[in-house]
């Protein structure tokens, strides 16, 4: 089993994903083994946790992520796809100080591979997902993505973001059951689009088409309810393209009571 790390994160303006230039400042920091308090869930929000464990000839993985256990149970895991490992029939066990161990079944888990293979992949994640997906991506996350002061679990499950990008299934800690659920309407919300970040409860995602036609949303949740809160489609194209002033202007996605 590897260790986690403690890491400093990147900045990300996430507009930028949508015309292809994304720029990434670093912040230097000290890299060190996280040390969390059990069932310190927001105290993991502060701190980012990484493991860079990957599943055996077997697809068995184990990781740990400050006081939570995971282990990943498959049929076997595919290298057809030189930058991910796809592995089949998958039994995600989780347990944490203040979740009781539950497994999570799944047709797929993805799981990031670094190419060259002697440099490690971060292939679990727990802490804030407000930094976005900028410096790579992650099989298995631990996040409070609704605010309701309960970790839940996000599982890059395929690849039906745009143009590929990876999807997720989403499990939501139900405080009623006292349980991961999943769900399936986040999901589908997602269904085409890349996510970006998740910032107090908000998706944001993008899409884009061709060399023209590109969109935007921002889907809104609480508890167990994902609506869409705000969206845009528009061209880059032609007579009726946005400027690169209009594209990156984010008026659009302002909701009442957000600060200007």
């Amino acid at each position: 089993m590897k260790r986690c790390r403690g890491a400093i994160g990147p900045w990300w303006h996430w507009h930028e994903h949508l015309v292809g230039v994304l720029a990434v400042a670093m912040l230097s920091g000290c890299q060190s083994v996280a040390n969390v308090h059990p069932g310190a869930a927001q105290e993991a929000e502060l701190e980012p946790m990484y493991a860079e464990d990957l599943p055996d000839d077997s697809g068995f993985m184990e990781m740990s992520l400050g006081d939570a256990r995971i282990i990943l149970q498959t049929d076997g895991c595919s290298d057809r796809m030189i930058n991910r490992l796809i592995c089949s029939n998958a039994r995600l066990t989780i347990s944490t100080s203040t979740l009781r161990q539950q497994t999570l079944l799944l047709p797929e888990v993805w799981i990031p591979k670094a190419v060259p293979p002697d440099r490690p992949e971060e292939t679990g994640y727990r802490g804030s997902l407000a930094e976005g997906f900028a410096k790579g991506r992650h099989g298995v996350m631990l996040s409070d993505i609704n605010v309701d002061g309960h970790e839940d679990v996000v599982v890059w499950s395929g690849s039906d973001g745009t143009y590929g990008d990876p999807s997720y299934t989403y499990f939501l800690y139900d405080a009623n059951a006292r349980r991961l659920v999943e769900n399936k309407s986040l999901a589908k919300l997602m269904e085409w689009h890349s996510l970006s970040r998740i910032v107090d409860g908000r998706l944001f995602a993008w899409y884009r088409s061709g060399p023209c036609d590109r969109g935007e949303k921002v889907i809104g949740i609480r508890e167990n309810t994902a609506v869409v809160l705000a969206s845009r489609d528009y061209t880059t194209c032609g007579e009726n393209a946005l400027e690169s002033k209009e594209i990156f202007d984010d008026s659009w996605m302002k909701l009442e009571g957000d600060p200007q």
